[in-house]
């Protein structure tokens, strides 16, 4: 049975292990451990006997709350764990008494666009070259801000 849990600085190993088999250009520790110890910011993880199967580092500004980082293990994606990752930062959002859920995406990732938006995230605006290339690419690729408003469970 998976069950999703806080993560603290005593699973930096792990997070950042998953983080660098998840992602084309992985966060660094450091960024990671921030997120891990911010005042202001909760990093979420699913996990299954024991085992980190995602995480997500949500953040919480002024009325709004960030996703600003997502991962999945690649060995166990297309099974719902994004679905429960974005629910429980929209949990966490709801709980800090946020009134939306934000998200950059790059526009080239086409099956993480559409689980957001069968998550109710719609988009709201782009910033060109905000990515860094991911080689064989030099390019820099556009992010697609996507949002969905929630009902706080109380003011922030």
């Amino acid at each position: 049975m998976s069950a999703i849990v806080r993560l603290t600085t005593a699973d930096l190993e792990v997070v950042t292990a998953l983080e660098v088999r998840a992602q084309p250009l992985p966060w660094s520790e450091d960024q990671l451990l921030l997120e891990l110890v911010h005042d202001d910011a909760q990093v979420l993880g699913l996990l299954d006997q024991g085992t980190l199967l995602g995480f997500v580092a949500v953040r919480h500004m002024l009325d709004e709350a960030w996703i600003l980082n997502i991962a999945v293990d690649p060995t166990h994606r297309r099974a719902g764990l994004g679905g429960r990752l974005v629910e429980a930062a929209s949990a966490a959002a709801r709980a800090w008494g946020c009134s939306s859920l934000w998200l950059e995406v790059r526009e080239g990732n086409a099956p993480a666009r559409a689980l957001y938006g069968r998550m109710g995230l719609s988009e709201r605006g782009r910033r060109p070259g905000y990515y860094a290339p991911i080689p064989p690419s030099t390019e820099r690729e556009l992010a697609v801000l996507m949002a969905r408003d929630l009902v706080p469970a109380r003011a922030c």
